[in-house]
C-alpha cells in the first residue's frame, strides 16, 4: 500500500531597516577661494587663477536617516512524502 502527504507551507516575510548617518558638511575642489568660513551659509566661492580649470564639490546632511530598506516576500515551500507500506503473513 502506498500513501502520499502533500504539505504546503507559507512564509509570509517583512524586513524593514533604517540606516542612520551623521551630520556632514564637506567641500573639496581646485582653484577655488571661499569669501568667508566654508561653514558660513553665506560663503561664496570664486576662481583663484582666472582661467585655469576649476572644480568644487560640496556635499551637506543632516543627521538622520539616510537609507531606508523595506522587503516584502512571501516563501512556498511544497513538499511530498510517499510511504510504502508492507504487509505479509
Amino acid at each position: 500500500m502506498t500513501a502520499t502527504t502533500t504539505t504546503t507551507t507559507t512564509i509570509d516575510e517583512v524586513i524593514n531597516h533604517e540606516i542612520y548617518g551623521a551630520a556632514v558638511s564637506t567641500y573639496s575642489g581646485e582653484n577655488v577661494t571661499p569669501s568667508t568660513n566654508i561653514t558660513d551659509g553665506s560663503a561664496t566661492w570664486s576662481v583663484t587663477t582666472a582661467g585655469d580649470p576649476w572644480t568644487l564639490e560640496i556635499t551637506e546632511r543632516s543627521a538622520g536617516i539616510i537609507e531606508t530598506i523595506d522587503i516584502d516576500r512571501t516563501i512556498d515551500i511544497d513538499s511530498s512524502t510517499t510511504s510504502l507500506s508492507v504487509f505479509s503473513q
